[in-house]
């Protein structure tokens, strides 16, 4: 069965970074295509208001993560939140990380909110799968971790949504609505490159929450594993 996926770009690695470790449509390109070398990716930059104008152009859609915030007031992401909405009510299968997962959560009646009390959620975290689904059977887990960078977190579901993981720090960290699927970590980033984002963000993220994030990255993550699942999902959506 031929799939193309395609990618619904929010951000872009920094210019200096890029030379090592590509930019965020190559990050998901390899996860996508370390699952099935045979799908196709179309790559749409919502930042530069390259929306899809066919949402049938592509099987299912992957939103990326971003260091804009879900509740900002800013155009693209306004309409961003509108193309949400389309393929939600088209029945479309889309997968949303981080910044996705928040967007998506917006769009579509929950609620996104700064974690003041708890900071920033950087390094490898853990998360309890609180509800297993069938695109999850070929490679079930009780828990995942993921490398994570983030300050704000879903506080609020879109109503009837069912919660896929979420932990003591982050409760909301994944959840599924009829066609759209989220995660709130990262399984595209290596830990090369968020060992860099998080030493550069040292002055904002602080000393000790940076010196535990990057201990941490010394952990497994199960990356390939969330992985297969997006696209396991796409594909049974789609079948």
């Amino acid at each position: 069965m031929e799939i193309r996926i395609g990618i619904l770009q929010c951000d872009h690695v920094a210019d200096d970074l890029i030379k090592d470790h590509g930019d965020y449509q190559d990050m998901f390109t390899d996860l996508v295509l370390s699952q099935d070398d045979e799908i196709e990716i179309s790559v749409y930059d919502l930042t530069a208001d390259q929306f899809p104008i066919d949402l049938n152009a592509c099987d299912g859609y992957i939103i990326t993560g971003s260091k804009f915030s879900a509740f900002e007031d800013i155009p693209w992401i306004h309409k961003a939140k509108d193309l949400v909405k389309d393929l939600y009510q088209a029945q479309i299968p889309t997968v949303g990380i981080c910044f996705g997962h928040q967007l998506i959560a917006e769009a579509l009646g929950g609620k996104v909110e700064r974690a003041t009390d708890k900071g920033w959620g950087v390094g490898v975290h853990q998360w309890q799968i609180k509800n297993q689904q069938e695109w999850m059977k070929k490679n079930p887990l009780e828990s995942i971790s993921m490398r994570a960078s983030h300050q704000d977190q879903v506080v609020e579901m879109p109503k009837d949504a069912t919660l896929i993981a979420g932990s003591d720090f982050c409760p909301i960290a994944g959840f599924q609505l009829n066609s759209v699927v989220t995660f709130q970590g990262h399984p595209e980033f290596s830990k090369e490159y968020l060992e860099t984002l998080i030493t550069n963000r040292l002055d904002r993220i602080g000393e000790n929450t940076t010196n535990a994030a990057i201990e941490s990255l010394k952990k497994e993550v199960d990356g390939k594993t969330v992985g297969s699942w997006m696209v396991d999902f796409i594909k049974n959506s789609r079948a």
